[in-house]
C-alpha cells in the first residue's frame, strides 16, 4: 500500500516537471517476488510498467522528494512579460492642489430673542439696513434715531407707538417693520436704509427698551396713541387727533379712525 502511494507521488512529480498534471492510477503487481508498477486504468492491473529510458534514474521510493516549480509565465513562448506596456497599470492623474486664497465664513449666529436680551444675552451689533430684519431690530433702530436723547419713558413711548400701529394691520402693516418706513418715519432714507448707528451705548439701551416693549406691548398710559411729533413742529394732522400726553420733546396723539378700524 505504501509503495502504491509513493508510485502515485512519483507520477505527480513527473507530470509537474513537464508543466502538465496527469492523474493516473497506479497499482502494484507482484510477479515472481518482484514489484512492478502499472498505469492501466483496468482494475486487474495486468499491464506491465514501461521500461526506463536510457540514462534515466531508477525510481527509489526512499529517496527525498524534490518538487520542481512550474516555469514562470515569461518563460513560456508567446506569453506577455510583466514589462509589457499592455499590462502596466497606468496611474490616475494627481489630485489638483488645494486652491489658495479661498476664504470660508461661518453663517451669522441667530440674534437673541427679546426674552434672552432681558435675561442678559449679548446685544448684537446694529445692522447696516433693515432688509430681512426682525421686528425687535426695527423697533430698536427707530428708538435710536427718534428718541435716543429722550428719557427712558420717552424711548419706551416711541416703541409703544410702533406696536400700536402694528395692531391695526390693514392700515399701517402687520408687523413693526411694516410701520418703520420712510412715509412714517423721517429718519429713513429709503425703504431699508438709514443713517449709520455710531453711539453703541445708546444702541444697547434702544435694544433693551425695544425688548421690553416687544414683550409687554403698547403702553397703557398712552391710551392707544399711534402718532407723535416733536414740540418744535405743528403738523396739519394734529387738530384731527386726540391729544394724549407730552413726554420730553414729543407730543402723542391717538387717531380716532384707528379705533374704528379695530
Amino acid at each position: 500500500m505504501i509503495r502504491a502511494f509513493l508510485a502515485m507521488a512519483f507520477t505527480v512529480v513527473a507530470a509537474w516537471q513537464s508543466s502538465g498534471l496527469v492523474f493516473t492510477q497506479a497499482e502494484e503487481r507482484v510477479t515472481g517476488g518482484q514489484a512492478q508498477l502499472g498505469t492501466n486504468s483496468d482494475a486487474r492491473g495486468t499491464a506491465p510498467a514501461e521500461p526506463l529510458a536510457l540514462g534515466a534514474t531508477p525510481y527509489d521510493p526512499w529517496a527525498p522528494l524534490v518538487v520542481q516549480p512550474a516555469p514562470l509565465a515569461q518563460d513560456t513562448p508567446g506569453a506577455p512579460s510583466p514589462q509589457d506596456p499592455a499590462l502596466v497599470l497606468r496611474g490616475s492623474q494627481m489630485p489638483l492642489p488645494r486652491p489658495t486664497g479661498v476664504v470660508t465664513t461661518r453663517p451669522h449666529p441667530r440674534p437673541p430673542s427679546a426674552a434672552q436680551i432681558l435675561d442678559g444675552a449679548r446685544i448684537p451689533a446694529p445692522p447696516a439696513s433693515l432688509q430681512n430684519a426682525s421686528d425687535l431690530t426695527c423697533i430698536a433702530v427707530a428708538i435710536y434715531h427718534e428718541a435716543r436723547d429722550q428719557t427712558d419713558l420717552g424711548q419706551r413711548a416711541v416703541a409703544s407707538v410702533i406696536l400700536q400701529r402694528a395692531a391695526v394691520p390693514h392700515r399701517w402693516g402687520r408687523t413693526a417693520c411694516d410701520s418703520v418706513v420712510p412715509v412714517q418715519f423721517s429718519f429713513m432714507t429709503s425703504r431699508y436704509d438709514y443713517p449709520p448707528i455710531k453711539d453703541m451705548e445708546s444702541w444697547k439701551k434702544a435694544v433693551q427698551f425695544a425688548a421690553e416693549a416687544f414683550l409687554q406691548g403698547p403702553m397703557r398710559e398712552l391710551r392707544g396713541a399711534d402718532h407723535y411729533h416733536t414740540t418744535a413742529v405743528s403738523p396739519d394732522w394734529a387738530p384731527r387727533m386726540i391729544r394724549v400726553r407730552v413726554i420730553d420733546d414729543h407730543v402723542f396723539y391717538a387717531d380716532p379712525r384707528s379705533r374704528l378700524s379695530l
